[in-house]
């Protein structure tokens, strides 16, 4: 049975949204493949790693497995305090080091809600020289104010403008480790991690530039999609490389994506378990019930709503204070 690796990177916090994610997807897996998921984490409890373990082990033909990847802090160098980004993301920069077995991998956030099969797109491009691949940017969101001509040069700016989200990816480690791509990518995100809105996005996207490969449309679809589409006032990203280039053609794939998405993700702070009116939050919350999970969510509402106010804190307001008078970045949503 081929195995279908994929990977995620989060924090206790994030245990419940894990559970959906991982229920979703596991619930449209085919049964001809193996589904192994890796979680990369450095605190999660014993308890929740059993209670997510428990929840996998229901689906006969999928695995998982935690992997503490606390050595890898000292070595990242990294500080916290991008907006809504944990220090796990940099996790997905090292993938190389940490799966020597595999010559591919898949990886996932897990504030998301599958509503088809992954295994597609681990497939995709046979033979092509490529580092990585996921969905391009689609609509228009004026995220490029976020990159300051005082810190980006115009050259970067032309690459970041095309980046693929980094929410849904799929790794060719092979080649990552046959050009010592990843010790280059950790030395970059170091070096700039000050002045990256999206700190692994930007980093991938900067780096592997000229090789990286878009995955069709419906392997990413955001929340915030609906409503500009059901406004009839959706407009695409005008440099995009990837769309067709009649705007017919792109309404009827963006229409194709929304009615038929392998992934919703959830993007931005504002998530269906913390906070009320994210868009298609009744898809996420259908997903928590269906995989019996209610009971749990409940139980760590009171954390989730303290988190979520705590993104208000006199603290955060002056880091964001201080970064937008010194022309700085404090941190884009995703």
């Amino acid at each position: 049975m081929t195995e279908m690796p994929i990977f995620f990177t989060f924090d206790r916090n994030y245990a419940v949204p894990a559970a959906v994610a991982f229920y979703s997807l596991l619930r449209h897996a085919a049964p001809l493949y193996r589904y192994k998921l890796y979680v990369l984490h450095t605190s999660i409890p014993q308890k929740m790693q059993e209670r997510l373990t428990c929840l996998v082990g229901h689906f006969p033909n999928a695995e998982l497995q935690f992997i503490d990847v606390g050595h890898l802090d000292a070595a990242s160098g990294i500080g916290q305090g991008k907006s809504h980004f944990s220090p796990e993301i940099y996790y997905k920069l090292v993938a190389a080091e940490l799966f020597p077995q595999y010559d591919r991998i898949l990886c996932s956030d897990v504030d998301v809600v599958f509503t088809g099969d992954i295994a597609p797109s681990y497939f995709l491009f046979p033979g092509e020289d490529f580092y990585y691949a996921g969905v391009g940017q689609v609509l228009e969101s004026g995220r490029m104010k976020a990159y300051n001509t005082r810190l980006f040069s115009p050259g970067e700016r032309k690459v970041l403008e095309q980046e693929i989200m980094a929410g849904y990816l799929l790794f060719n480690l092979a080649a990552i480790r046959r050009d010592g791509m990843q010790e280059r990518l950790t030395d970059f995100y170091r070096r700039n991690y000050h002045r990256l809105p999206l700190p692994e996005q930007d980093c991938l996207a900067l780096c592997c530039q000229g090789r990286v490969r878009y995955l069709p449309m419906e392997y990413v679809v955001c929340n915030t999609y609906y409503k500009p589409f059901s406004r009839g006032d959706a407009h695409f990203v005008s440099t995009s490389p990837w769309l067709p280039e009649s705007e017919a053609e792109r309404r009827r794939m963006f229409a194709r994506a929304l009615a038929r998405p392998v992934q919703v993700h959830y993007v931005g702070p504002l998530k269906p378990w913390n906070s009320l009116g994210v868009p298609q939050r009744g898809l996420w919350f259908a997903c928590l019930r269906e995989a019996g999970l209610t009971a749990w969510w409940l139980r760590m509402l009171p954390a989730y709503v303290r988190q979520r106010l705590g993104r208000y804190s006199l603290r955060r307001f002056l880091a964001k204070l201080y970064c937008k008078l010194t022309h700085q970045p404090y941190g884009n949503n995703r």
